[in-house]
């Protein structure tokens, strides 16, 4: 990455450590105020590298500081081959068998 894409370098970093980092926690980690747009605009230089920032819904909504339901999703950096190697599908298969 170029060195004046420094939110995109702190995001990648931070999700390369911190898989399903919540909304709110890549926000503070990274500095960042529209996490969307940092992972849109960086997204097709990644992808040609074979990555890709997605986020998720998680399986019940996140509870904010005053304990009520947030609209957080969870963060992830993905390898693109992923989907189509078989250890992958068998192994997350397994997941939501078990």
């Amino acid at each position: 990455l170029s060195p004046d894409k420094k939110q995109a370098r702190r995001m990648i970093e931070h999700l390369a450590a911190n898989p399903k980092s919540p909304t709110g926690a890549v926000a503070a980690c990274c500095a960042i105020g529209n996490i969307s747009d940092v992972a849109r605009k960086i997204n097709p230089v990644i992808a040609r590298r074979g990555y890709y920032i997605g986020c998720e819904r998680p399986p019940s909504p996140l509870l904010n500081k005053f304990k009520e339901p947030s609209k957080q999703f969870l963060w992830s950096i993905y390898r693109l081959d992923a989907a189509n190697d078989p250890v992958y599908q068998v192994e997350e298969c397994s997941k939501k068998a078990g």
